[in-house]
């Protein structure tokens, strides 16, 4: 099984992430999203974020977790290169590891706007799979 692949779309990225249960389906949309931010062979695991969150659906919960690092990448300069995700009903606690951004060392792949809720959802048949719209 696949953790996420890219799905062809006109203007923005659109991906389907893939997991055997709700912990790893959030935690390969997370890679997913920062794969397209960023080359994921040069971040470190130096630093560690902590995001803790609660939603009413398991949809709002990836589009409010997605949000997140993006946010962080954004303001605080932080790559993440691997998360470890614990789903608790609608709550989520996650582990971010990665490194303040360095343009000397980073290749940048897009530049996303936001997490979208264009065709957002989260379904299971063998396994858990969400598909997510990126705007850029």
């Amino acid at each position: 099984m696949s953790k996420y692949e890219f799905v062809e779309h006109t203007a923005d990225v659109t991906f389907k992430a893939y997991g055997r249960d709700l912990n790893e389906l959030f935690t390969n949309a997370a890679e997913a999203l920062e794969s397209t931010l960023v080359r994921l062979d040069g971040v470190e695991q130096k630093e560690t974020a902590t995001i803790e969150m609660t939603s009413d659906s398991y949809e709002n919960l990836l589009y409010d977790w997605l949000a997140e690092p993006l946010v962080r990448f954004e303001v605080e300069r932080f790559a993440v290169k691997k998360c470890i995700v614990k789903i608790a009903g609608f709550s989520l606690a996650a582990k971010c590891l990665g490194e303040r951004i360095d343009p000397n060392k980073h290749i940048f792949n897009a530049e996303v706007k936001a997490v979208t809720y264009h065709n957002l959802q989260v379904k299971k048949n063998n396994v858990y799979h969400a598909e997510i719209t990126l705007d850029l």
